[in-house]
């Protein structure tokens, strides 16, 4: 080992060489610090004098499995022009964190392929220390992230927590990136963020989101100039919960008149149905042959699916009045009111066709939180998870925790 060594393998520099320790599990480099870092931080003076010392040990990357550890012999300066008196920060220290810089950013390449406490048990640290470091590079990172070149967003809530906990994530859905996330799933939670890019994301002209009025409401006032497009995924879920109540309805009703016959069919109703194999066909019709609501409302299901399919916005625009109309005369109670709110949604709807995208990138990405949450077993720590989430785009799934 020499002080060139040190310096090209770890980065360690202005420092001098004086012996090796070696023990069973680890390796100790003992080193004096020199004067090439020794100028005066108030006046610029260079001959300083050095008045007191002290040791100090800072972690360094490994040798195999041994760990490695730097101990270096550490002077306080004095400076003979101005008297300022101070303890010197060398370019391979991190502030007061006793490793060095090249460990730190070993630590953070091996999170690129495994999990903090998989990190923290091969380093010998704590789980805290790897989270701590990862939180500060991340903070570093999405300190401010840029928005000025979006043009698409999309907007959707997750749950965080058992209780009614919910976070609001924005996505720009031209690459995929969590752009802003914050607590709470009002208008109030989402509105500073809209307002921010309203001022700086001259580009952005569509944003996509479920037909929630607290996110229309915001979108309205803080975006004026945007247009919003309701996404498939949520329309469909909200026609699909209307036949599935349905169902539930004409089950109980079944149940109390001792028949059997609707029990187990909430699959054949809402998949799709050329997706059935012939066999499931059968059995599905031979269900819908006996009960007539539920043909009607399986009907009503099938036939919007058309609608993503037409040509332009008029008509769609007119396929769209036949089907309210169709819903709400059907007297069928969940259907009359999936009618009344598509109605009062239609131009979000319409608006496809000017705008064809949807929320399915964003539905993703809320798949990837549930596997981030999931192997962190939860977070405490809410600005990391919200760091993690931003990081999201970059990272696999075996990542979390």
């Amino acid at each position: 080992m020499s002080t060139s060594l040190l310096y090209h393998a770890h980065r360690i520099d202005g420092v001098k060489y004086k012996s090796t320790e070696f023990r069973t599990e680890e390796i100790i480099f003992k080193a004096e610090m020199t004067r090439k870092y020794a100028n005066c931080p108030q006046c610029g003076h260079l001959h300083v004098n050095f008045k007191g010392s002290k040791t100090r040990q800072f972690q360094m990357i490994p040798f195999g499995r041994k760990r490695c550890y730097l101990e270096l012999e550490f002077h306080r300066l004095e400076c003979p022009r101005c008297d300022h008196i101070w303890w010197p920060s060398l370019p391979f220290m991190s502030g007061k964190r006793r490793m060095t810089r090249s460990f730190i950013q070993y630590a953070m390449e091996l999170l690129e392929f495994g999990t903090i406490l998989a990190v923290a048990n091969f380093l010998s640290l704590s789980w805290d220390t790897i989270k701590d470091l990862h939180k500060e590079k991340l903070r570093t990172r999405y300190r401010s992230i840029s928005v000025e070149n979006v043009r698409t967003i999309g907007i959707d809530e997750f749950s965080i927590a058992k209780g009614q906990k919910y976070m609001t994530i924005v996505v720009d859905l031209d690459d995929g990136r969590i752009i802003h996330a914050v607590e709470g799933r009002d208008k109030d939670a989402v509105l500073p963020f809209l307002k921010k890019l309203n001022r700086k994301a001259s580009q952005l002209k569509v944003v996509a989101m479920d037909m929630s009025a607290s996110y229309a409401a915001a979108v309205k006032e803080a975006l004026p100039h945007c247009e919003i497009v309701f996404d498939h995924f949520h329309v469909t879920a909200l026609i699909t919960k209307a036949l599935d109540e349905v169902r539930k309805e004409q089950q109980a009703k079944c149940s109390a008149e001792g028949l059997s016959t609707i029990w187990g069919s909430r699959y054949l109703l809402l998949k799709n149905y050329e997706k059935l194999d012939p066999r499931k066909k059968d059995s599905l019709e031979a269900l819908l042959s006996v009960n007539a609501p539920l043909a009607v409302g399986h009907a009503m299901k099938e036939q919007f699916r058309l609608f993503w399919s037409k040509e332009n916005r008029k008509e769609g625009a007119h396929f769209l009045c036949r089907w309210i109309i169709d819903a709400v005369q059907t007297g069928i109670k969940p259907l009359e009111r999936v009618g009344r709110s598509i109605l009062g949604h239609a131009d979000g709807l319409l608006n496809y066709f000017m705008y064809p995208v949807s929320n399915g990138i964003t539905e993703g990405i809320n798949n990837k939180i549930k596997t981030l949450k999931r192997q962190a077993y939860g977070y405490r720590d809410t600005e990391y998870f919200k760091l993690r989430l931003y990081y999201l785009h970059n990272q696999g799934y075996s990542l979390a925790g």
